[in-house]
């Protein structure tokens, strides 16, 4: 006599769509997902301590905040960074705006995600959509392509349609996240279907490679427990990626140098020893 309300309420096998039973958030991919690995190349050492401001890239160099100044230096294991007293800091926008100009998104303290759209006589901006996120969100957006995602204070990244803000992922790394999420290569025109996002939770014991297209983790970098990472990952020519760390004295800093590449043939990325001598390569363990 239950049977039939209790099977009603699962939905049917078919393919007609019931309560729990809606199509996938994601179309099927066409392409297969990246498959790399972190690769060590090495470090560059900072006079510490670090400074308190995000570090960015200017004319092909590093720029990260330290005592005194700003250290500016070449992503090359072998460089030296200069020191200068002041530097013209990036010009930023609480808006990341489309490349065709006609919507723009910001997230908020707050913990709302806004966008809008530009009117048709392209002089005022409505609002197109509004989500209201579980906690605050202290970094900007990055838009890829049709996605937009964003990483917050509940240990989140999230990555929603940018056209209608309807949720296509959401991932838990474990950790708080406020530092700005990084998109991997230094994309042109990238359609969130093969870039990769760089997380660095704020605990600084790692940074994460996630698939743009469903929030899968790629692969993990940690670090060993007397060092940090201080600054968002920023990604230099060659798309290799420079991070400032600290260790146990904040007087001890450096950048890290690190690539993503595809793992040798025939080798299972396990644990390697972080100062052996040799690249050091971890895979989605993390290990």
């Amino acid at each position: 006599m239950f049977a039939v309300p209790a099977l009603a309420q699962v939905g049917s096998s078919g393919p007609e769509i019931q309560p729990n039973n809606y199509p996938p958030a994601l179309p099927a991919r066409r392409t297969p997902g990246p498959n790399l690995v972190f690769e060590r190349l090495g470090e560059i050492a900072l006079p510490g301590p670090l400074g308190g401001r995000p570090g960015f890239m200017a004319d092909g160099l590093v720029v990260i905040s330290v005592e005194g100044g700003w250290a500016r230096v070449s992503p090359e294991a072998d460089a030296t960074p200069s020191i200068v007293p002041t530097v013209e800091e990036p010009a930023t926008s609480e808006w990341i705006t489309a490349p065709d100009g006609k919507r723009r998104y910001r997230t908020t303290q707050e913990g709302l995600v806004v966008a809008e759209h530009r009117s048709r006589a392209g002089k005022t901006w409505a609002r197109s959509w509004r989500i209201v996120a579980p906690n605050s969100i202290m970094a900007p957006p990055i838009l890829l392509g049709p996605r937009l995602c964003y990483a917050g204070l509940d240990d989140r990244v999230t990555c929603v349609r940018a056209s209608n803000g309807h949720r296509l992922w959401a991932v838990d790394l474990g950790d708080r996240l406020s530092r700005g999420l990084t998109c991997w290569p230094a994309c042109g025109r990238p359609t969130g279907d093969g870039e990769v996002l760089l997380v660095v939770p704020d605990d600084g014991a790692s940074v994460i490679a996630l698939d743009a297209y469903d929030g899968r983790r790629i692969a993990t970098f940690e670090l060993p427990a007397t060092q940090r990472f201080s600054s968002p990952a920023l990604v230099a020519a060659h798309d290799r990626i420079a991070i400032a760390r600290k260790g146990y004295d904040d007087k001890e800093a450096a950048l890290v140098l690190l690539r993503l590449t595809p793992p040798p043939p025939g080798v299972t990325p396990g644990p390697v020893p972080y100062n052996d001598g040799s690249p050091v390569r971890t895979g989605p363990s993390g290990r």
